[in-house]
């Protein structure tokens, strides 16, 4: 940054990242320092402003990073990003709270991110650990899909991924045919299966090759609501309501790819 006019900040409490942008009025670009949750943090105060962000993979997963850079090492992309223009991109708005930018999911995906840091684990590890422990024990959450022109799915799942970008879960790319500028939500649902047979779909998943599956549901939409029991993880987060009101936003966020 040698030569820049730049500022350094650390989160310190929830909100934090809110305060900080606020300091810039002006058009600015801020460079997220962490995981797929705190880009999360970041991002819902750049949506539909004139700010720029650049995405820098610090955490467990950073699956938001697989998808829209070709390495994974902060340093270089930080030096390729310098100079870069800014690329607007979807963000996809949640109960009109929370933007998503990366994959909003409701099945036993959901419940491995939501738990990944349960047990301490090394990163690279965190995710295969929460799946082993959860996948014998999981119960097949019921849910509901209504789009604009009537219901869309309506029974249990196994997997169930409202997709803007194409990975999730450390690295599983669920959605390999995912843009984050097509003004469209991927819908990735696996319905409930026998657990035997989820080496099968894992071994799918890993050869980007889920969506061919007869019995997996797939569409595209601009604006859902999905009705379930079960907790959303949002971009790593854990979010819990009665409903989920999903509305993709068009290049709404400028993003340095």
């Amino acid at each position: 940054m040698k030569g820049r006019d730049y500022e350094i900040y650390f989160s310190e409490y929830k909100d934090h990242v809110k305060e900080i942008v606020k300091n810039y009025p002006e058009k600015t670009r801020f460079y997220s320092v962490g995981g797929d949750g705190f880009f999360n943090q970041v991002i819902q105060n750049l949506v539909h402003t004139d700010h720029e962000v650049v995405c820098l993979p610090f955490g467990t997963g950073n699956d938001f990073s697989r998808a829209i850079h070709r390495h994974m090492r902060p340093e270089a992309i930080l030096k390729a990003t310098l100079d870069r223009p800014a690329t607007p991109v979807d963000t996809i708005l949640v109960n009109d709270e929370r933007y998503c930018i990366n994959v909003g999911c409701f099945g036993l995906d959901a419940l491995i991110a939501n738990t990944v840091h349960d047990v301490k684990t090394p990163k690279s590890a965190a995710y295969v650990a929460s799946i082993l422990r959860n996948i014998s024990r999981y119960k097949f959450a019921k849910v509901k899909v209504m789009g604009k022109n009537g219901l869309l799915f309506n029974d249990q799942v196994t997997l169930c991924a409202f997709c803007n970008g194409r990975y999730y879960g450390g690295g599983f790319q669920i959605s390999p045919k995912s843009k984050i500028n097509d003004g469209l939500i991927d819908m990735v649902i696996l319905p409930k299966v026998n657990r035997l047979f989820a080496p099968y779909y894992i071994y799918k998943i890993l050869r980007k090759d889920l969506i061919s599956c007869k019995d997996v549901v797939v569409g595209q939409v601009k604006d859902c609501v999905i009705t379930t029991q079960a907790a959303m993880n949002l971009d790593g987060e854990k979010k819990e309501a009665d409903k989920y009101h999903l509305v993709v936003q068009p290049k709404s966020l400028n993003l340095v790819i």
